[in-house]
C-alpha cells in the first residue's frame, strides 16, 4: 500500500492551524539545508543558520505562497540571506579590526584574566594552600 505524502504546501497550510505541524517541513528539508550552509560557513555555524532559517520561516509561515508546492526555495532563500548577513558582520569586525587594531575577541578574553587576576583570584588561592600553623599569607614570597 502506498502511503500519499503531503506536499511542502500542504504542510504549510497544515502548521498554520497546527503550528506542530511545522516540524515535518524541518525533518524533510534541515538535513540537506545543513549540508549547504556547512559548504558555505562551516560546519561551527551551520546550526545555528539553520535553526535561523526555521525561525524566520516558522515567524513567516502565514506569507508563504502555498501555490508554491515546494518550499526549498524559499527556504534556501531564507539560509542565503542569514549566509550573506553572517558575512556582512564578518566584514565589519575585519575591517574595525584592520583600523584599529583592536580584537574585540582577544583583547576582551586578556582584560577579563587581566582583571581576575588583579582582583585577587590568585593570593587567595595561596592562601589557602597555607603549610599547617601559617596565618593567610604570611611566609609567602611575591614573584615578579
Amino acid at each position: 500500500m502506498i502511503i500519499p505524502t503531503r506536499d511542502d504546501a500542504e504542510v504549510i497550510e497544515r502548521a498554520r492551524r497546527e503550528p506542530s505541524a511545522f516540524a515535518e517541513l524541518f525533518d524533510r528539508h534541515a538535513p540537506a539545508l545543513h549540508r549547504y550552509v556547512t559548504r558555505r560557513l562551516g560546519d561551527s555555524l551551520a546550526d545555528d543558520v539553520v535553526a535561523g532559517t526555521f525561525l524566520v520561516a516558522f515567524r513567516k509561515v502565514r506569507r508563504y505562497d502555498t501555490a508554491q508546492r515546494d518550499a526549498r526555495p524559499w527556504l534556501y532563500g531564507i539560509a542565503a540571506n542569514l549566509i550573506a548577513k553572517h558575512r556582512r558582520a564578518e566584514v565589519r569586525a575585519y575591517t574595525a579590526l584592520a583600523r584599529t587594531g583592536v580584537d574585540e575577541v582577544a583583547d576582551g578574553y586578556a582584560d577579563r584574566v587581566a582583571a581576575r587576576v588583579s582582583t585577587g583570584a590568585g593570593p587567595r588561592r595561596c592562601a589557602s594552600c597555607a603549610r599547617p600553623g601559617q596565618q593567610g599569607l604570611e611566609g609567602l614570597t611575591r614573584v615578579g
